[in-house]
């Protein structure tokens, strides 16, 4: 593990395979902001290239000061490491909160992103996103973060996954649970989110981007995605049947092949 100072705030990350050929990619996490969140790609990825995770501001083993979020800075948190690692370009691949990270990164800084995939990801904050994310911080305010992290685990999850799967969902919400930051913090990157809104300038983007979501994901609606692709010239289309917000961890085989599939044909 490794530390760029960004901003004033200290960002962790790993370069996995850093002497691989081909350009490397980012794998960037959600709302949960940590880099365990992109093993299922991470980890296969980086036998063929280099690859990089990191831990968001706020998350993990990076920053948590307060006062410091919104989805800019994170893009910006990507960039030096970039910088730091000198990688001039990569492929960008980020679920839900990476993926504003993705939209930002394709309008700011264009040169740096060779393609962006973005994933279970959102246009603007629209009401039923404000709704769903204001009663997340009522409950983590109020009831704290396990109860928070319980209620999400029944929305984010596909559910015939989660009752067919429900030892590994435990595993995975003790693991969420021993690395959780401050209530305060988690509270702060939801607005951050709440308070994104790039829709005026995805027109912009020239960047190849393929947005790929889920028909029963009830976090970011199938119509988020939908609306994405047609807001960013030349965007790609693909919906999954199921496996909810979740759907890359679920169907991480298919998930994956159709990434390799995607970056291979903009190396």
């Amino acid at each position: 593990m490794a530390y760029v100072n960004s901003g004033g705030v200290q960002i962790a990350y790993d370069v996995m395979n850093a002497q691989g050929p081909g350009v490397p990619v980012f794998f960037i996490a959600g709302l949960n902001g940590m880099r365990q969140a992109c093993m299922k790609q991470a980890t296969p990825f980086s036998r063929e290239r280099p690859v990089v995770v990191h831990d968001q501001r706020g998350t993990g083993a990076s920053g948590k000061e307060l006062g410091i979020y919104s989805v800019a800075n994170m893009a910006k948190d990507v960039v030096a490491i970039m910088d730091e690692t000198g990688i001039k370009t990569a492929h960008m691949v980020g679920t839900s909160t990476g993926g504003a990270i993705c939209q930002i990164l394709c309008l700011d800084y264009p040169a740096r992103v060779q393609s962006a995939a973005i994933c279970c990801s959102w246009l603007k904050c629209d009401h039923f996103f404000r709704r769903q994310f204001d009663m997340r911080k009522r409950i983590l305010k109020s009831m704290g973060t396990e109860a928070l992290m319980l209620q999400t685990s029944t929305t984010l999850n596909d559910p015939k996954w989660f009752t067919e799967h429900y030892d590994e969902l435990l595993e995975r919400e003790k693991g969420l649970l021993e690395r959780a930051g401050p209530p305060e913090v988690d509270a702060e990157r939801i607005d951050a989110i709440m308070a994104f809104d790039e829709s005026a300038r995805l027109g912009r983007i020239k960047t190849p981007v393929t947005v790929i979501g889920a028909k029963n994901d009830v976090v970011c609606p199938p119509y988020y995605s939908e609306q994405l692709a047609a807001a960013i010239p030349g965007a790609t289309l693909s919906l999954y049947d199921d496996g909810g917000h979740f759907f890359y961890l679920m169907h991480a085989d298919r998930f994956n092949a159709e990434i390799r599939d995607f970056i291979t044909r903009h190396d």
